[in-house]
């Protein structure tokens, strides 16, 4: 699993909202004894953060000259707060606790993928359904029943294709541009297991 870090969202945020950024994070590094010395002194952080709020307030005046001034601060900002953040995720060691209590916000982590229990796909020729199932530990069988038409009500209506020892099966010779119904069930010591959820595919 990957460690938890910092996002550098901030680097998005207006003017104001990075100073307001800035002086939160100044406050809770200053007050956290896991951060006694970082890549970029408190004293430096606290100097740009102060200078951009100023700048950024001359720029609203107007003057191209003021609004470059506040820009280019801007700019110094962002890379001692990226500085920062990273001395941060260096002592945190993806101890998301520890990277909120500077400040920071967390990357989100990419959900798992997770893989169907069962899954029905066209086959390589016409009239033919591969179906899968995720492979069970002890599987003794694995039962493959079809249903032409919409779902069936009665359990005896569905027709067993196959029964493979595989977690796998390919079903040939169904009619082309109809609608069918699959399912499947694992056979194990302990007996035959409930047909999952039933999936539609219209056979090509």
């Amino acid at each position: 699993m990957k460690k938890d870090h910092s996002v550098l969202d901030f680097v998005r945020l207006s003017v104001a909202q990075k100073v307001e950024f800035g002086r939160n994070v100044i406050v809770k590094v200053k007050a956290s004894p896991k951060f006694a010395t970082p890549d970029v002194s408190i004293e430096e952080l606290e100097a740009k953060n102060t200078l951009l709020e100023t700048r950024s307030v001359a720029a609203m005046s107007g003057g191209k000259e003021a609004t470059a001034l506040m820009h280019q601060t801007e700019d110094e900002w962002v890379d001692l707060m990226r500085k920062m953040a990273r001395y941060v995720d260096r002592i945190a060691d993806g101890d998301s606790a520890v990277i909120l209590s500077a400040g920071f916000d967390l990357a989100k982590q990419p959900a798992p993928v997770e893989r169907p229990e069962f899954s029905a796909q066209h086959g390589e020729r016409s009239g033919s359904v591969l179906l899968r199932h995720i492979a069970v530990a002890g599987a003794r069988s694995y039962i493959w029943q079809y249903y032409k038409g919409e779902v069936p009500e009665a359990t005896s209506e569905w027709t067993t294709a196959e029964i493979t020892t595989k977690a796998s099966a390919e079903l040939e010779g169904l009619v082309p541009l109809s609608k069918y119904w699959f399912r499947s069930a694992v056979v194990t010591v302990a007996g035959t297991s409930e047909y999952c959820k039933p999936l539609m595919l219209i056979v090509m």
